[in-house]
């Protein structure tokens, strides 16, 4: 038997008729204000939601995201947040974006684990998005011998997987 949706609820188009969360349909107002609150819970709850969204089509969110790693460009914990919400975004201009964020952050032991995230993010994705840049880094002498045998590495499993 199917549940039907309260009758309390007539305005909340994002509740389905199930009682199920309908990320397509929920407001972004509130949500986008909350990925820049100075909150850390309320900015992670906010890119959460907005990876929801964007892997259920909602464009919008994704290019919110990627607004927000300008926008924190130096907050390595707060770009961390939001890369990881970008792994729900598979578009080629994420791609693009994040092989971009390889190349702006110098590698240290302080960036060590957000460049980590950024390349966990992109090995994630479809790999006709991916595969041919990480062959390209792969063989970039601008990276340290480590990185370029990271991306390599990447590199061949995305060939292992196509």
């Amino acid at each position: 038997m199917k549940t039907k949706r309260s009758r309390d609820l007539p305005n909340v188009p994002w509740i389905t008729a199930e009682g199920a969360f309908d990320p397509t349909e929920f407001p972004i107002d509130s949500t986008l204000r909350q990925c820049v609150d100075s909150n850390s819970n309320k900015f992670t709850s906010g890119c959460r939601l907005l990876a929801i969204m964007a892997g259920h089509g909602r464009i919008e969110a994704g290019v919110f995201l990627l607004g927000l790693l300008r926008y924190y460009q130096d907050e390595l914990s707060r770009l961390g947040v939001v890369v990881e919400s970008l792994r729900e975004f598979r578009d080629t201009r994420c791609a693009a974006v994040l092989f971009g964020e390889l190349r702006r952050v110098p590698s240290s032991n302080t960036t060590r684990k957000y460049l980590d995230t950024v390349i966990t993010t992109l090995a994630r994705m479809p790999a006709d998005m991916v595969q041919e840049q990480f062959w390209e880094l792969a063989g970039d002498l601008a990276f340290s011998y480590r990185m370029r045998a990271k991306f390599k590495a990447i590199a061949e499993a995305i060939d292992g997987r196509s």
